[in-house]
């Protein structure tokens, strides 16, 4: 049997006029709840959630707050009741959904001795209209608070990246701010890009068909990638294998759930950290193998892939060069 509770006044807590981090330590030892706000600006909302329970906790709430939620689980298993549409959605660690809240009735359900947490943000609706005006069908169905999750997913691991960044990174100062908008700003830039990118697919599905030849090709193109190491750039690549540039891109969400230039990106990356590992060669001339002109572009590509700089995994050879 569970233990439930109600969260009264949960709508100051959205407002961003009202500065208030929530800790609940609910009753005879059944559990606590802890949850840091933080005000990014008018439009976005910050949310790191963390929920320990010992008993089966069911959780109500009543959400008055006109906005997008993005909320991506990092850890452990949550699941919501949405009490206006009598529907339950599970989400386990990784997995992200995407809903437009106006009046919104819910109760969250923590299993028994369990652990969870996850960042959520919240989207003003003024932001939206305001950034996504040239792409009326996307601000819609964002808009449209009578649907159901918009996006129920396992996330991909640059958005699990971004995530982990913001949870775990403290919020002080002005100018670490600035470091705390851009990774927000850049995890929402993905998920409307992916949200784009199925509606696209939808719409083209019906219209781009692959030939077995096309499906040939782009296997060709995934080798080169993956076997030979060869990193070209996307036209090249496309005149190699004798495939249009677009066809290629559609092709490798089709086949691989995955653009062909996020493909090139890993494996340059992993490349160049086996290099670094086990090679003698310097950064400078690694930076050139995998195709950058510049030095500093490879260290801030590889920063932001590995979250380390390429200089500290040299330090672990006997010897290295700068």
């Amino acid at each position: 049997m569970s233990s439930n509770f109600m969260l009264n006044d949960i709508n100051s807590f959205y407002d961003t006029s009202f500065i208030k981090n929530y800790s609940i330590t609910f009753p005879k030892n059944s559990g606590i709840m802890m949850c840091e706000k933080n005000i990014l600006n008018d439009d976005i909302l910050i949310y790191k959630t963390e929920v320990s329970a010992n008993e089966e906790l069911s959780i109500s709430s009543h959400s008055k707050i006109d906005s997008l939620i993005i909320n991506i689980v990092l850890d452990g298993k949550i699941s919501y009741i949405d009490n206006n549409l009598d529907k339950i959605e599970t989400l386990n660690k990784n997995e992200t959904y995407i809903k437009y809240i106006d009046d919104y009735k819910s109760t969250t359900i923590v299993d028994k001795n369990s652990f969870s947490k996850g960042l959520a943000i919240s989207i003003k609706n003024s932001f939206l209209e305001k950034n996504l005006s040239s792409n009326k069908s996307l601000l819609e169905e964002l808009q449209n608070h009578q649907k159901s999750t918009i996006i129920h997913k396992q996330d991909n691991q640059i958005n699990i990246k971004l995530a982990n960044e913001l949870f775990h990174s403290p919020f002080y100062s002005d100018l670490h701010n600035i470091y705390i908008q851009s990774k927000v700003l850049e995890l929402i830039y993905n998920q409307f890009s992916s949200l784009l990118d199925d509606k696209n697919k939808l719409l083209f599905d019906d219209r781009v068909k692959l030939s077995s030849e096309d499906i040939d090709a782009l296997h060709k193109a995934r080798d080169i990638i993956l076997v030979n190491q060869e990193f070209y750039d996307l036209t090249t690549l496309a005149r190699k294998v004798a495939i249009n540039e677009f066809k290629l891109k559609y092709g490798f969400r089709q086949l691989f759930n995955t653009s062909p230039g996020q493909m090139i990106l890993e494996q340059k990356m992993i490349y160049a950290k086996k290099l670094l590992e086990k090679s003698e060669y310097s950064i400078y001339e690694i930076s050139h193998f995998i195709g950058y002109k510049h030095q500093t572009s490879f260290t801030n590509a590889f920063i932001k892939f590995f979250g380390v700089r390429p200089k500290d995994i040299m330090l672990k050879r006997k010897y290295y060069f700068k």
